[in-house]
């Protein structure tokens, strides 16, 4: 990969995923319960990060991990799938960030424990002295689990070079970080959960999911995306809004779906596709995720994406 039409910073998590897949209906507590136990890198900047490149962007992905197995063996992947790491963190004495997710029969997730404390680490100061990046590339991708002052740091420094920032919200608890920030905004594609954090009120039915995403726009969002898995997406402008159902594709794991999402959404716009063409185009992305095991389907691709557009 690489020598791409465009060049795309991402910044934020990346971490170890381990996904627990149960395989009886109840779980006992205080026992050993029978699962189905994966690994896999992951961290919804760093799959954003390979999403993009897969794509065709150049990629460069400044996160922080720890000076330890985990964290060499992912920045190692990385490399390998053409991703651009200097400007990432090597922390001595912190581990690598992780994710654990329990998920049950439909394949949803049924509960999940985070430690992105090594995020953290990416402060101010190391970010300006990459201010380079911000000046050269063409797009700022990021997610929520960085703190306030190095949110404050990435939007400055994004607007005094003029470049895009795109945004995945990541959680419920994170998203009401991003408010100060929203006309600044680009692109931002919370879930419901993430989308009512911002808006302050519940989103209960289509309608209701319709005028959040007007709300967002109203907010200064320039395209609000509000996702809905398998039932597809709304969407928002200044100009026009619109409510999208998802492709039909058999869902192996729907982790990652929205990862793409957001990666295949932020290419359509560098591509000055209009905004229902690349909220389109993000669908194709889920829906091509969601049949693969693999968070990041392997094989995903800008023609596979465009294949899936023609009716």
């Amino acid at each position: 990969m690489g020598n791409g039409e465009y060049q795309i910073l991402v910044i934020g998590s990346a971490v170890l995923d381990v996904k627990v897949r149960t395989r009886t209906m109840a779980i006992e507590s205080g026992q050993s319960n029978p699962a189905e136990i994966q690994w896999s890198w992951g961290g919804v900047a760093r799959n954003i990060a390979e999403n993009l490149a897969r794509l065709g962007a150049d990629v460069h992905l400044l996160t922080a991990v720890g000076d330890d197995k985990a964290g060499h063996g992912l920045l190692a992947q990385l490399h390998e799938l053409g991703i651009e790491t200097e400007a990432s963190l090597i922390v001595p004495e912190m581990h690598t960030g992780a994710f654990v997710g329990v998920y049950h029969f439909d394949k949803r997730l049924r509960v999940g424990f985070d430690d992105m404390q090594v995020t953290w680490q990416i402060t101010p100061g190391h970010l300006n002295r990459w201010r380079r990046l911000f000046r050269d590339y063409d797009m700022v991708c990021l997610d929520a689990n960085l703190s306030a002052r190095a949110l404050q740091t990435i939007f400055r420094l994004a607007g005094e070079y003029d470049t895009p920032v795109c945004v995945d919200p990541t959680a419920g608890l994170l998203a009401p970080r991003l408010h100060p920030f929203l006309n600044q905004i680009a692109l931002l594609t919370p879930n419901r959960t993430e989308a009512e954090a911002l808006v302050g009120i519940q989103l209960p039915d289509d309608a209701a999911l319709l005028l959040g995403a007007r709300r967002l726009a109203q907010m200064g969002v320039a395209l609000a995306v509000i996702t809905l898995g398998a039932d597809g997406l709304c969407y928002a402008t200044s100009e026009e809004s619109g409510r999208l159902p998802a492709f039909k594709s058999e869902m192996v794991d729907p982790m990652g779906a929205g990862d793409a999402l957001t990666a295949a959404v932020a290419y359509g716009l560098l591509e000055d596709l209009e905004p229902s063409e690349a909220v389109k185009l993000g669908l194709a992305a889920a829906a091509q995720t969601i049949i693969c095991k693999e968070t990041v389907c392997p094989y995903i691709s800008l023609e596979s994406l465009y294949e899936k557009l023609v009716v």
